[in-house]
C-alpha cells in the first residue's frame, strides 16, 4: 500500500502576470494633473507660484532670547505692536488686538513706550489714560491704552485715540502767562 501524502495547493498571492500588470498599472497613474500649455497670463502666474514655494517659510518669532517680545512692522498712532497681534475689532477711533502671549511679556513690551502720569493697574493688567507715545512726533495723538488678560495665554491690546482738545478762544501770550506766575509767585513771599 502506498502511502498518498496531501500537498496543500499554494496560495497564489500574485503570478507574474499580474504583478506586473499591476506595476504597469500603477506608472501610469499620476496624482498630479498633466500641465496644459502656458497661455499669457498662467506663466506668470506660475512663475509667482515656483518663486514663492522656493522660498524658505520660516515662522516669524515672537519672543527674543531672553523672552521679550519682539517689534512689528504694524504702528498704530505710533505704538508698535508687538509680532503676532492680531486685530480683533476697530471701530474709528478704536482699536482692540489680541496676542497669544503671556499679560507680563505684554506689560513689559507696551509699558515703557508710554507717557502719562496716570497709570491704573486692573487685576494683572493697566490702563494708561492719556499717555502719549515715548519717541513720537512733537504734538503725539493722546491715547487710553488698555491692556488687560483675556486668557490663560490670551492678552487684549486696546488703544482709543482721544480728539484733540477744543481750541480756546483766547489763549494768553507767553509774556502774559509770565506775568501772571511772577505775580503768584511774589504774593506767596
Amino acid at each position: 500500500m502506498i502511502a498518498g501524502t496531501v500537498i496543500p495547493p499554494k496560495p497564489m498571492y500574485g503570478s507574474p502576470l499580474i504583478f506586473l500588470a499591476l506595476v504597469l498599472l500603477l506608472a501610469g497613474c499620476n496624482s498630479k494633473p498633466e500641465r496644459e500649455a502656458p497661455s499669457g497670463g498662467g506663466a506668470a502666474l506660475q512663475e509667482q507660484a515656483n518663486a514663492e514655494s522656493t522660498q524658505p517659510k520660516t515662522s516669524a518669532r515672537r519672543f527674543d532670547g531672553e523672552g521679550r517680545l519682539l517689534a512689528s512692522d504694524d504702528y498704530i498712532v505710533g505704538i508698535r505692536l508687538p509680532r503676532g497681534a492680531e486685530l480683533f475689532r476697530e471701530d474709528g477711533l478704536l482699536h482692540v488686538y489680541r496676542i497669544r502671549a503671556p499679560i507680563e511679556k505684554v506689560l513689559a513690551y507696551i509699558g515703557p513706550m508710554m507717557v502719562t502720569g496716570s497709570v491704573e493697574r486692573r487685576g494683572k493688567g493697566a490702563i494708561y489714560k492719556r499717555a502719549s507715545v515715548r519717541g513720537a512726533e512733537v504734538n503725539p495723538t493722546k491715547v487710553d491704552v488698555s491692556i488687560l488678560e483675556v486668557g490663560s495665554n490670551t492678552t487684549r491690546i486696546s488703544i482709543m485715540e482721544l480728539p484733540p482738545p477744543a481750541p480756546r478762544e483766547h489763549i494768553p501770550s507767553v509774556d502774559r502767562t509770565k506775568a501772571a506766575a511772577q505775580e503768584s509767585f511774589r504774593m506767596l513771599d
